[in-house]
């Protein structure tokens, strides 16, 4: 799980806004782009979803009313990815390949297993049908 932080960065900031914009431009859903980042920056994805709504929200207040020194007149730095943040990244994401695998496997196995309880709840009922026929037949023999 990706662990809890409180402050955003720039550099954060800055990933998410370049990665979901590129996510955009190739015909991507921002929900994609938002569990892509989290990976690399190491947040939830409503985190990231959450604070770009926000930085969405700040530019177009700042396009409204521009005052000096607001963050859409200085440069924006690019996001500066470094190899440990790839390699986190990595591995979490072999991770989440390796649970989409098992959650697969594990439904597989779900179905396998209601279909063999509703077999055997059908097996069960013939069965208690032929012990009652049976029972009804000693009582009438008894008689």
């Amino acid at each position: 799980m990706n662990a809890q932080k409180t402050k955003w960065s720039l550099e954060d900031e800055n990933i998410l806004i370049e990665l979901v914009e590129k996510y955009e431009s190739k015909g991507k859903s921002k929900q994609e782009a938002f569990e892509m980042v989290a990976n690399i920056i190491n947040r939830t994805k409503a985190a990231c979803a959450s604070r770009y709504r926000k930085l969405s929200k700040d530019q177009v207040r700042e396009i409204n009313n521009p005052k000096e020194g607001t963050k859409l007149n200085k440069p924006v730095n690019p996001p500066l990815l470094n190899l440990e943040m790839i390699i986190e990244f990595l591995l979490n994401f072999e991770q989440n390949q390796q649970v989409s695998k098992e959650n697969i496997l594990l439904k597989e196995r779900v179905e396998k297993l209601k279909n063999e309880n509703e077999h055997l709840t059908k097996k069960m009922v013939n069965l208690k049908t032929l012990i009652q026929k049976k029972q009804n037949i000693l009582i009438n023999l008894a008689e």
